[in-house]
């Protein structure tokens, strides 16, 4: 599972065989849950994942969390 801090959030992307889940992610309890409402493509690469997670959520960015950085 790839976990990204997404602008202050943990959000956490794993591939399966019918394309990209997104989950929340409790990483001081390792809890993670699905989100239903984020879309990530398919056939995206992990490489092209935290620019889409930065489309996404950029309304978020900060001046403390100005972009989406890979945790894990």
């Amino acid at each position: 599972m790839l976990i990204y801090n997404v602008f202050g959030r943990h959000l956490a992307v794993k591939k399966t065989s019918g394309g990209w889940h997104v989950f929340r992610a409790d990483l001081a309890e390792r809890k993670f849950s699905r989100l239903y409402d984020i879309i990530i493509p398919g056939e995206m690469t992990e490489d092209e994942i935290p620019g889409w997670l930065g489309d996404i959520f950029h309304e978020a960015a900060s001046e403390r969390h100005p972009d989406v950085k890979r945790v894990e």
